[in-house]
């Protein structure tokens, strides 16, 4: 393992922070445009056929907190021992994580593909009359969509490894071939062009699960070639070094329970919304791949601060990891407000692009300038989160979305759309509600300092496995 070429713990804090962030912003405008198209192709199927991909992408991000600890763990590890400059220890905490996680991943997608049909019938319970073809469509698309779970899974502790040792462009260019590839067989398969068949829902999620194969293909390749700034040397004798999974997983397990916890609220919140009937779901999609698109600055500067906080507090500069995190959060803070103003703007025609139905362009357009309003928050939420990641300080962030989301979020969702009868209006003003309160959280809690203090240097008494 050579020399990182770039060290971030010297050069100037606003040029490092658009460095980190600049290539994840570009890599979520790709994942954006391809949730577009896919949810474009689809609408063109119907209501119920962007309801049913809407429960299916809901499904995927709640399960997939079961192995988000290992992402995040592998993150905070791997930039913490960059920082310090033990490259070994960093490419052998990646190795045992990518391992564990493939392995984690194949059962848990062998489980969902069984049962997704129940799976799907729990999820819309709570509709008066249950739309059969919400469950036809929900259950092919869960179903294919579970067979890619180990790949990408996995795909995402590559990309935690790369990021934590500061690598940005390796997942950005990866994610542009996936994205290519997935656009293109979307079209193929939904519509049947050519000799491809036409399989509707089903070619959605096949054309995302072959994606998301070669993405992993692609960033393992890169990385056990040592075409990037990091390599991972692979031995034939490779074993499980549990001593080195229990570290990871006790950093990474609070953040896959706050992934648990975030993603389950968005999980009950559409089973809020299925009572409020099939347009309601449809335009909850719309306004979710809307506010999608107000996301991207946010996460390109919340992965900036994790990789920066960490890599300095494993240089022992404590002082520059706390002002990288303020400097991210203010330039998150304002390039949200910028894509707010858009959003707010162009609602309607944002809702135009994926629908003609006047009853969802009526309910999207209304929640998309609700929530507009939020995003400067959102972004400030969402850096100050990344940077106390950074720091390993996983349980504070979880314990902030437990009462953000399930304290705020979901209890006034159900008080505002089901008991005062507001509807689906309701569920967006919760979510502005549930920003505005969780940054004020995290902010204090960056402030006191106290994920200054916390050690994830333990490392330095595991030996590596002999290559």
């Amino acid at each position: 393992m050579g020399k990182i070429k770039e060290d971030f713990t010297t050069m100037s804090i606003p040029k490092s922070v658009v460095l980190l962030a600049w290539p994840v912003i570009l890599r979520m405008a790709l994942q954006m445009i391809v949730g577009i198209v896919d949810l474009k192709f689809v609408g063109s199927l119907g209501a119920a056929a962007i309801a049913s991909v809407g429960i299916g992408n809901n499904l995927l991000w709640f399960i997939i907190s079961a192995t988000t600890a290992f992402s995040v763990g592998t993150t905070a590890l791997v930039a913490r021992n960059v920082g310090a400059k033990d490259y070994a220890q960093a490419e052998e905490i990646s190795r045992q994580s990518i391992a564990i996680t493939f392995v984690v991943a194949l059962i848990i997608g062998i489980l969902a593909s069984i049962f997704a049909t129940p799976i799907i019938n729990l999820m819309i319970m709570g509709m008066d009359t249950p739309d059969p073809l919400v469950i036809e469509y929900g259950t092919v698309y869960f179903q294919w969509t579970a067979l890619a779970f180990p790949f990408f899974f996995t795909l995402m502790v590559l990309n935690g490894t790369l990021q934590g040792a500061g690598d940005m462009k390796t997942p950005l260019k990866v994610m542009v071939v996936a994205n290519i590839f997935n656009i293109i067989f979307d079209y193929l398969l939904i519509f049947g062009i050519g000799p491809f068949p036409e399989l509707g829902v089903a070619g959605a999620a096949i054309a995302s699960s072959l994606a998301r194969i070669v993405a992993f293909s692609l960033a393992f390749y890169v990385l056990i070639t040592g075409r990037t700034n990091f390599r991972i040397h692979w031995p034939k004798n490779f074993k499980f070094n549990w001593e080195i999974i229990r570290q990871v997983a006790s950093i990474g397990i609070p953040a896959g329970a706050e992934q648990l916890i975030r993603n389950g609220g968005t999980t009950i919140l559409t089973m809020i919304v299925a009572t409020l009937g099939t347009p309601a779901l449809a335009a909850n999609q719309i306004v979710m791949r809307g506010i999608s698109i107000a996301n991207m600055p946010a996460f390109g500067f919340n992965m900036a601060a994790t990789t920066l906080v960490g890599q300095n507090l494993g240089a022992k500069k404590t002082d520059r990891a706390e002002e990288t995190g303020y400097t991210a959060t203010k330039m998150a803070a304002l390039f949200m407000l910028i894509f707010g103003l858009f959003i707010f703007a162009g609602a309607r025609y944002i809702t135009l692009f994926f629908t003609k139905d006047p009853e969802v362009i009526s309910l999207a357009v209304l929640a998309l300038r609700i929530v507009a309003c939020s995003l400067p928050f959102l972004g400030i939420l969402l850096t100050f989160a990344g940077a106390l990641r950074g720091a390993g300080d996983t349980t504070w962030v979880m314990l902030i979305t437990l009462f953000g989301v399930w304290g705020t979020r979901v209890a006034l969702a159900f008080l505002l759309a089901v008991v005062f009868k507001v509807g689906f209006v309701g569920v967006w003003i919760a979510f502005t509600i549930d920003f505005i309160g969780r940054s004020a959280m995290f902010y204090a809690r960056y402030r006191s300092g106290r994920w200054k203090q916390i050690k994830l240097r333990k490392e330095e008494e595991i030996q590596p496995i002999e290559q």
